[in-house]
């Protein structure tokens, strides 16, 4: 996945199981797992705040991978050999 196109994910408030696959290039019950545990520690620190089903806070996963977000931003800004833009 392009730099690009991961931080078009970031930039939405929530993540979803399939935006986590994504991220972070894993199957689909690893990355279940993943946005359970990040559920689980949300609700332990923010017991009464809402969160909609199946989501969990894009903040807590950049948290959880410890995305550099200003690398993505450069990356990004880098044509590629094979990019035809």
């Amino acid at each position: 996945m392009k730099a690009k196109e991961i931080l078009n994910i970031l930039a939405t408030p929530w993540c979803t199981n399939q935006d986590i696959m994504k991220i972070a290039n894993l199957s689909a019950s690893t990355a279940s797992k993943v946005k359970r545990y990040i559920e689980s520690e949300f609700r332990k620190k923010n017991p009464n705040k809402f969160i909609p089903a199946y989501c969990v806070p894009t903040k807590d996963v950049i948290k959880y991978f410890d995305i550099d977000i200003e690398f993505l931003k450069t990356l990004s800004g880098i044509k590629l050999e094979n990019e035809h833009e």
